[in-house]
């Protein structure tokens, strides 16, 4: 029962790090708490951008659709934009948690089903690690377990309520010719459905996927407003299933001794458009790096990790939070940036299909803010079809 390394949690963050640590030669574990194929409550948007961190292809049967633009709604405005690229693709988690699972196992992971951690000790040179089925040893102990991450306790507190989002998710069956009909490529945002949120109408196979995000502190009453959200676009769901998010852009310590977070346990979802698989992919990728460097005398390795994280995730979702905030606060803004003209909503699409990112965005934002200030002064934005 004595690994090298322990991986809490199977979804796509604990699994790219548990295949790159076993593909690197070491004694990898990981430990998921239910069984595959299980459910998991998703929008299953995987951007561009997320693929691209995979490392291989898609198989084409887990692809449920493609998708090359939006269409966002704002009160009675509409405008959407199309791609000559594909920004997203549409993935069910039960089958794609199952496949990255599966690669976890042929890299070389042991992998144990039903099995929650419950206890956690940190020894001398070993972490222990203990579930309903046994004790388990390793020199690292890795935590991709979720937003209430058990792993994440020991190293900082819970998440504040001010700092996560409330999501609930439903599935609304449809034929599959309507849904391309009615989705035609497209992603469907709702805004100004949830406090610094929106709901959304995603294309899946056999169903659409129906769900609204908001804040959690300022979320009220989030089962109403779902019920109307989904009855307001002729999807009403009855049995929403709901998770929380947290807010990515927050610098938090993602490293303890032995110790590493991933994905939603370190905080790294998207807070403007609620991504969660992209970044929890990289930072599987990065903390198995950390691992191996680690294992193998770099003292340096997970402080390696933290600054990694600092620099490729957390300032740019921190610019993601800020644009959130902002729009929130100042939603005329919103309906001249993104509603005016479809300049903007096509720059930013750049994002998800991994051209540019949002560090770029802003820069190019601000140059023609005047002009969307302007647009909100007098008026300028207007319903888009």
């Amino acid at each position: 029962m004595d690994y090298d390394v322990i991986i809490a949690g199977a979804g796509p963050a604990g699994s790219t790090c548990a295949r790159a640590c076993a593909k690197a030669g070491l004694r990898t574990l990981l430990l998921e708490w239910d069984s595959f194929p299980r459910p998991k409550p998703c929008g299953g948007a995987l951007s561009e951008r997320g693929l691209s961190h995979l490392g291989f292809p898609l198989p084409p049967e887990l692809i449920e659709r493609e998708c090359f633009g939006v269409r966002l709604h704002y009160g009675p405005y509409t405008v959407e934009v199309r791609k000559d690229r594909r920004i997203a693709v549409m993935v069910d988690r039960e089958q794609f948690d199952q496949y990255l699972a599966d690669r976890a196992v042929e890299g070389g992971a042991v992998l144990q089903q039903e099995e929650p951690v419950e206890h956690i000790t940190l020894g001398t040179d070993r972490m222990e690690v203990r579930t309903p089925k046994g004790q388990y040893q390793a020199r690292c102990l890795v935590g991709a377990d979720g937003a209430n991450s058990l792993v994440g306790r020991t190293i900082r507190p819970v998440f504040p309520r001010d700092e996560i989002f409330a999501a609930l998710v439903g599935s609304f069956p449809a034929d599959d010719r309507e849904i391309a009909a009615r989705a035609d490529g497209l992603l469907e945002l709702y805004f100004g459905v949830a406090p610094m949120g929106y709901g959304w109408v995603f294309p899946h196979k056999g169903r659409f996927g129906v769900g609204v995000l908001g804040k959690a502190m300022e979320f009220d009453a989030p089962q109403k407003v779902f019920s109307a959200f989904s009855s307001s676009v002729g999807m009403p769901v009855d049995r929403p299933r709901g998770h929380t998010v947290p807010m990515g852009g927050i610098r938090r310590t993602v490293i303890g001794r032995r110790t590493i977070l991933v994905g939603d346990a370190a905080g790294f979802a998207d807070p403007f458009h609620g991504e969660g698989m992209a970044n929890a992919i990289l930072s599987g990728k990065l903390a198995a790096q950390a691992v191996v460097d680690g294992i193998n005398g770099n003292k340096d390795a997970l402080t390696r990790y933290q600054r990694e994280c600092d620099r490729l995730i957390v300032r740019e979702m921190k610019v993601a939070l800020s644009m959130t905030q902002m729009l929130e606060r100042y939603p005329k803004l919103f309906l001249a940036v993104f509603f005016s003209d479809t300049t903007a909503l096509d720059k930013y699409l750049d994002i998800p299909a991994g051209i540019t990112d949002y560090r770029q965005f802003r820069k190019w934002l601000l140059q023609r803010l005047p002009r969307y200030l302007i647009a909100m002064l007098f008026g300028g934005a207007g319903p888009r079809t």
